[in-house]
């Protein structure tokens, strides 16, 4: 994994701060919605809910091995993964999106991510930066805890 402080190492494609982790994920659909490892790893979900809805992470066991194939087989106790959600609906519409945990996750932290309201509500920005930190790699026993850092 790169370490920002010291730039890359041998292990990783990353240069310092600078990351290429790909698209963001748009147009993942409206409503409800199973996230999948991918979407995650590209750090930025995107989406107009078009109504109240609920975002499942995926299970810790595809969630370990989904980051094992892009990481070269490698994953460790502690190591996280950040990501951000991004909820487009219209700024005062009542269009919140849920973060749910998939089977084997815990959720801490508030995991409501309502649309932007600049206006009314600042605390309402329509954005959340979250963490997922894997607590158990071991077949069958994966697990991990998702945080809502901001």
């Amino acid at each position: 994994m790169s370490n920002p402080l010291y730039g890359s190492n041998k292990f990783d494609n990353n240069v310092g701060w600078l990351i290429n982790p790909g698209e963001p994920s748009q147009a993942i659909g409206t409503g409800s919605q199973t996230l999948t490892i991918e979407e995650l790893l590209n750090q930025v979900i995107e989406e107009d809910p078009a109504g109240a809805a609920t975002w499942t992470l995926p299970t810790a066991a595809l969630a370990v091995a989904g980051v094992k194939a892009k990481n070269g087989g490698v994953l460790d106790i502690g190591d996280c993964i950040d990501f951000y959600i991004v909820n487009n609906a219209t700024a005062g519409a009542n269009e919140i999106v849920t973060m749910a945990v998939g089977s084997g996750g815990t959720a801490v932290g508030n995991l409501l991510v309502a649309a932007g309201n600049v206006t009314e509500d600042e605390e309402n920005s329509g954005s959340a930066h979250f963490r997922i930190r894997f607590t158990n790699v071991t077949a069958s026993s994966e697990a991990y805890d998702l945080f809502r850092l901001g």
